[in-house]
């Protein structure tokens, strides 16, 4: 209670004095039940907002500059849609080529894989497998093919465009190869604008390589030869426990011999041409003790032109000197 001067009386005011249990009361307020639960979200619990605050605060955030929200898949870009697109963005595919001698590929990495079947070995058993050769101008890489792929090759598959997927680079004596896998798929395109299909197709249409030249040709490179056929001989060898004849015929030009062999060929197909001017368009460069020689495709991979060829005239007149 206070005291307060009235006509220089003292006069007595109340004053409320707060029991215990109201002091208490005071010192810890009952909340309501949304406030003892808290924040919607500290309970794991999803408000719908209002809708009007919603777009006043996308409004907001529009004239502030921020940036869309990574979980808005409206505001996501398209993938591109063209080459130049990709271009743009920097997403162009990677074309690996059959040079694998330069090429940066992480372990276990996989890749599709486009050539030209050149060779195609014999298949071995325990495990079943084969070994295919492919070029594309550029280089020439040998892949290894496994169990139910291995009948997808024959020597008609020469010349065919190969178009592989799920393949891996494996290093086998220092050399790299191609893998395939049993996750892999072969298949055969007939793709003519291919830039592999381009260079196999034009090579019948290059200039004869002569005798001097070809001593000094890379291994598996794709050249034409010419000359006139001295020699046909035959030769019986056993390849895995099977009898087989090697073929190997002479030819002759004015600056030396180019030896060609094949697995493949008849010797009757090359007897009647002795003496005779030929030309074998499409033949691989092939090395064996120093000693260079060409092979030939199996199938319609080397062309034989007995005709008019450009060089013939020369070639007859050359031999009856």
């Amino acid at each position: 209670m206070s005291k307060r001067a009235r006509g220089g009386v003292a006069v007595a005011t109340p004053v409320a004095v707060a029991t215990p249990v109201e002091q208490s009361a005071l010192d810890h307020p009952v909340l309501s039940d949304q406030q003892q639960r808290g924040s919607p979200h500290s309970h794991g619990v999803l408000i719908s907002p209002d809708r009007s605050s919603v777009s006043d605060a996308a409004d907001t955030a529009s004239q502030l500059g921020a940036s869309p929200q990574p979980g808005n898949s409206s505001t996501c870009p398209p993938s591109p849609a063209s080459n130049r697109e990709r271009f743009r963005s920097s997403l162009m595919p990677a074309q690996i080529s059959c040079d694998l001698s330069s090429i940066v590929i992480d372990p276990g990495h996989r890749f599709t894989f486009q050539g030209i079947v050149l060779v195609v070995f014999p298949s071995s058993a325990n495990p079943l497998r084969r070994h295919v050769l492919v070029g594309d101008g550029r280089g020439v890489v040998g892949i290894t093919v496994w169990n139910a792929h291995v009948n997808s090759f024959s020597s008609m598959s020469v010349g065919q465009l190969l178009v592989v997927t799920k393949v891996s680079v494996v290093l086998h004596n220092g050399t790299r190869g191609i893998t395939l896998n049993k996750e892999s798929s072969v298949a055969f395109n007939t793709l003519t604008d291919h830039f592999a299909s381009i260079w196999w197709q034009a090579i019948p249409q290059q200039a004869v390589t002569s005798s001097i030249i070809f001593a000094d040709a890379k291994d598996n490179s794709v050249v034409n030869v010419a000359g006139i056929v001295g020699s046909v001989s035959v030769e019986q060898k056993t390849v895995r426990s099977d009898a087989r004849d090697l073929v190997t015929v002479k030819l002759v030009d004015r600056t030396g011999i180019v030896t060609l062999r094949t697995w493949n060929h008849n010797s009757d197909t090359f007897l009647p041409l002795v003496d005779s001017p030929v030309m074998f368009r499409r033949v691989r460069v092939t090395s064996f003790a120093s000693f260079k020689s060409g092979e030939m495709f199996d199938g319609i991979g080397t062309i034989i032109d007995t005709g008019n060829f450009p060089g013939a005239e020369d070639l007859k007149k050359f031999w009856s000197e």
